[in-house]
């Protein structure tokens, strides 16, 4: 498996405490960039990709290699020989692709794709163009989603693809899109072989780096419960699982805490109530989930059903998302430790929040249900990255979207207060590298939603995580 280089990320462990880290400067008000299965494809316009493109890509050398970062360099004469950096454009119009599960074991983040429809016709166009998103239903299975981007990409030729959901399908298409030379950005999935510029110059992701995530729970445990505290885990049994495995074991290795249990689930397993019963008979004291999709609240679930065992529990942010997956099982949540990276539907006070409710409602969605809210998230970070794009020299095309990804300074509304969004290359390839520790509480009597109550400040790991490969 291809990890992240351990050296950076322990230099976390020569901080003291997460305070240290945190960061109390920001605005979450900045949205633009500052540097500046095939019968299961729809899509929300029809039309011809290149019909009536812009030239501004024509003055793109495709008979020369391009660096547009640090380390970062486009091997454009190994594209495919009728290439295109407008594929995709119209004058108003970008076509953009992704595949995710509207079946399956993670069927809950089937919605995202309605959620970012939602928010592109919200949302102002891009110098005249709005997006158009074209999806299919890969029901989490690698093999599918390959077979769905396959076909995208000979039959629809899009400018991207982005916001692929989960580890296992964004691994199966990388070679692929590399090959075709289309951009695919801001996966859905913290797998930490997305920051590799070096290797995969057209892949990168858009959230929080599970390792990272990993690391941030063990120093919580050590500092906050106690160096030594006993740790039952469970993980998924694919590339996303093993992880966060790896991390929590290289932490125990290490002293900070004392693993006493992990035990892996099949992805696709209906339920996972024995292996929460293993967990239990651990008798730990912290249960760390390093699952996601259906699994996350069958956790809560199964945990909140044991009357003798009462663990602190962390788990992944992938489950943060408070309508898709603490309301159906309120209030079996309440407690459960999330590492935060961006705000929550139950946030209604927030501007951000209130317009994307607004964006949800006038497409006939329920903001408070499902992935909806979270497609809007996604839309919002692919319109600050798509404008960063078009802001340089020659305007949008497939190679100044990727000098924006690895050149990225931009803030959604929707981060954290203090969170920053920037890549350096290889220097620095992770988008995303802030979170915040909040407890999970049910909703009161009368409301809509639970929420997060914060239990310490935001770390921001800006810059630290590097990227694959780099010491």
């Amino acid at each position: 498996m291809t990890t992240t280089a351990r050296r950076p990320w322990r230099l976390v462990a020569l901080l003291s405490t997460l305070a240290v880290l945190a960061v109390a400067c920001g605005s979450d008000d900045d949205t633009t960039a500052t540097s500046d299965d095939t019968a299961g494809a729809s899509s929300s316009t029809a039309g011809d990709g290149g019909a009536g493109a812009s030239t501004a890509g024509a003055s793109v050398d495709l008979d020369a290699e391009l660096e547009v970062a640090e380390g970062t360099v486009l091997p454009l004469p190994d594209c495919p020989s009728d290439w295109d950096p407008m594929t995709g454009l119209t004058d108003d119009t970008i076509k953009l692709a992704t595949s995710l599960p509207e079946s399956g074991p993670a069927a809950a983040l089937g919605g995202i794709d309605d959620g970012m429809r939602a928010w592109f016709d919200h949302m102002e166009p891009i110098d005249g163009r709005t997006i158009e998103l074209v999806s299919a239903d890969d029901g989490y299975d690698p093999a599918r989603t390959l077979s769905n981007v396959d076909e995208i990409i000979a039959t629809e030729d899009p400018f991207a693809l982005a916001g692929v959901v989960g580890t296992p399908p964004n691994l199966a298409i990388r070679d692929l899109t590399d090959d075709e030379c289309v951009p695919q950005v801001l996966n859905g999935s913290g797998f930490p072989a997305w920051g590799d510029p070096a290797e995969y110059p057209w892949t990168i992701g858009a959230i929080l780096s599970y390792s990272t995530e990993a690391i941030l729970w063990c120093n919580y445990i050590a500092e906050e419960i106690g160096v030594g505290t006993t740790v039952a885990g469970l993980f998924l049994d694919n590339d996303f699982g093993i992880a966060y495995r790896d991390e929590i074991e290289a932490c125990a290795d290490e002293g900070k805490i004392d693993l006493v249990e992990a035990v892996s689930v099949d992805p696709t397993a209906p339920d996972v109530s024995d292996e929460i019963t293993t967990l239990a008979g651990s008798g730990a004291e912290v249960v760390v989930l390093g699952t996601s999709g259906a699994s996350c609240p069958q956790s809560m679930a199964a945990l909140a059903a044991l009357t003798t065992f009462n663990p602190t529990i962390f788990m992944s942010y992938t489950c943060q998302s408070i309508p898709t997956y603490f309301k159906p099982i309120d209030p079996a949540g309440e407690g459960v430790i999330i590492a935060t990276t961006s705000k929550e539907a139950g946030d209604a006070d927030d501007p951000a929040v209130q317009e994307a409710i607004t964006a949800l409602e006038a497409a006939g969605l329920d903001p408070f249900a499902g992935s909806y809210f979270s497609g809007v998230q996604y839309g919002k970070a692919v319109e600050v990255l798509f404008r960063q794009a078009a802001a340089y020299e020659g305007g949008l095309d497939r190679v100044n979207l990727m000098r924006a990804a690895w050149n990225a300074d931009t803030l959604s509304p929707f981060d954290l207060e203090g969170a920053t969004r920037k890549t350096d290359g290889v220097n620095d390839a992770y988008l995303v590298e802030s979170a915040q520790f909040a407890r999970y509480v049910p909703p009161a009597a009368g409301e809509e939603l639970g929420r997060y109550e914060p239990i310490g400040d935001l770390v921001n790991l800006e810059g630290e995580t590097g990227s694959v490969g780099q010491d």
